[in-house]
């Protein structure tokens, strides 16, 4: 029978001969941009730079960040769009900020990424804060988000719905960071506005990058005064693998609002439905992050221990109707429940007797919010080293008390073991919410007044050299082609879908360049508009239409 071992030694095989060409690719695609500055097609080249960015986010190249394409785009900043004489931040920078500006690609309502922005603004109440959207519109902006930007005496900017490209979306972040005292950007890894409007460090303030994605790659390293990182393997990863500086990169634990129950968990039990003497598994995450492992799906590594204890149910939230774990629901009995992503998760937490990561992409925010209500922890780590840390669940709060296993066979001991064993799983459930409520909660105010201060006085980050970016085929880079990418990726696609942020003469070629190779197939009803409009007119026409 296939073990873990086995399968990842053929992942790591297969992983190197995926990843190794791919550089070539990106080195083309860096190659084309640098040709678009050269000829001061600068709105070009900002977008064929963020498609570089997401080619090698969604199909990993062995770097975790470009010097070269950072480079490009602080040139794009520089030479297209001039400096003001009025702004001159670095002068006087007050002790004690007071006006925040947080920069996001986009926000919603569902995500550990919204929420640290919302609750950050919320619980740091004595300051302003402002907000700006390089890639939504105002109206898709959670109403909780509108209100907490609103209660501190900020704004909400949109940057997607201005006529021009990106170029001058990143002109109108630096006039709005003018009067800001420190910015924080927690946009996407692609995102190039940042780094072109910010190209000027002299005339920028302070700037703190959430490393919010640390497992992926990702830009701004070259314009953030602070990486603050969420956990400390990606803190490692920040410093080892993209070369931020040891004074520039701390950890920021996320913050959790105050979480105090309001039922027993019988209580929630009976309102769920469920029987109080069963022992409920819970875990909550989005369907992509539950994948097949030796052949063996989430849902199926369950069944020996459901076998084995027919008091234990497992619910899941999230990953909704999965044909591929059909069967083990069949074999289950009705004692794997499977739901669809929903925002009402406080009373299945409230009911849970024992959380399961996600598997196998983790799920830290999960992990914290179900820690917090004094659940113990259970995620699976499948790897023989630490050099694949970043893939595994970590988190302030979490050390000593969360339990990770290697295997389906030490994960059903595990749970077992707090199945059988009341006591110890009730201690451990409350160890977890005690060092969770301290750390992200408690303690959290001060972690960010520390930050603060430190963005202030830390000499303002440069760009020191620019090399030719250099590809690792090692660990943890060969398994990311089976953790976080799609199978069926098309380069063409990312084209595809940035024609709208293109200029007028580079969108007309590349449409005319789509029509030859595919013919018409490839353009829908409403994407013949989005690609022969601009994004800006696009969004006008559809409003007009649809309201």
């Amino acid at each position: 029978m296939e073990t873990v071992n086995d399968t990842l030694s053929v992942w790591k095989e297969e992983g190197t001969r995926l990843i190794q060409p791919r550089i070539d690719v990106f080195r083309s695609l860096i190659d084309q941009t640098k040709n678009l500055v050269e000829k001061h097609q600068y709105d070009a080249a900002a977008v064929y730079a963020e498609i570089a960015a997401c080619y090698t986010l969604y199909q990993h190249c062995g770097i975790f960040v470009s010097t070269e394409l950072e480079h490009i785009l602080l040139t794009i900043g520089q030479k297209a769009i001039q400096q003001s004489n009025s702004i001159n931040k670095n002068i006087l920078l007050p002790k004690n900020p007071k006006n925040i500006l947080h920069v996001a690609t986009v926000v919603g309502s569902i995500g550990g990424h919204s929420r640290m922005i919302w609750r950050w603004i919320q619980q740091d109440a004595d300051r302003s804060h402002s907000l700006v959207l390089t890639r939504q519109d105002q109206k898709e902006v959670p109403k909780i988000m509108k209100e907490a930007v609103a209660n501190s005496q900020g704004k909400i900017y949109s940057l997607r719905d201005s006529i021009g490209h990106l170029v001058s979306r990143a002109k109108q972040l630096r006039q709005i960071a003018a009067s800001a005292d420190l910015v924080v950007l927690h946009t996407s890894c692609e995102d190039v506005i940042p780094i072109i409007a910010f190209a000027n460090k002299e005339q920028s303030p302070p700037i703190i990058l959430l490393n919010h994605a640390d497992h992926f790659f990702w830009l701004g390293v070259s314009i953030s005064d602070i990486v603050a990182n969420l956990r400390e393997s990606g803190m490692y990863l920040s410093q080892e693998r993209r070369g931020v500086e040891a004074k520039r990169n701390v950890i920021l634990p996320i913050i959790l609002p105050p979480i105090h129950r309001t039922l027993t968990r019988i209580e929630a039990k009976n309102k769920l439905g469920i029987d109080e003497n069963n022992i409920l598994l819970l875990s909550i995450a989005r369907s992509l992050k539950y994948r097949s492992m030796d052949g063996v799906n989430f849902a199926e590594a369950h069944i020996p221990l459901l076998e084995r204890h027919k008091q234990a149910i497992l619910v899941v939230i999230g990953p909704g109707v999965r044909e591929d774990w059909s069967q083990a629901i069949q074999q289950a009995q009705g004692r794997i429940i499977v739901l669809e992503e929903r925002e009402d998760t406080s009373t299945f937490y409230q009911a849970a007797d024992i959380y399961v990561d996600s598997f196998p992409f983790i799920s830290n925010t999960s992990l914290l919010e179900a820690g917090s209500y004094g659940i113990p922890l259970v995620s699976r780590y499948p790897f023989d080293s630490d050099l694949c840390s970043i893939l595994g669940a970590d988190m302030p709060g979490l050390s000593g008390n969360l339990m990770r296993v290697k295997d389906i066979e030490e994960y059903t001991a595990v749970l077992s073991h707090l199945i059988e064993d009341e006591a110890f799983r009730l201690s451990i459930g409350e160890a977890t919410r005690k060092k969770i409520a301290e750390i992200h909660r408690e303690n959290w105010q001060q972690a960010l007044e520390n930050l603060y201060s430190l963005a202030i006085h830390v000499p303002r980050v440069t760009l020191s050299s620019v090399s030719v970016d250099e590809q690792f085929l090692g660990e943890p880079d060969v398994f990311f082609p089976y953790f976080f990418e799609h199978k069926n990726f098309d380069i063409d696609w990312l084209f595809h879908t940035r024609f709208g942020i293109m200029p007028i003469d580079e969108r007309l070629h590349l449409w005319i360049r789509f029509v030859r190779k595919y013919g018409f197939s490839r353009f829908t009803r409403f994407s013949w508009l989005s690609t022969l409009f601009p994004e800006w007119m696009y969004i006008k026409l559809k409003k007009m239409v649809f309201g």
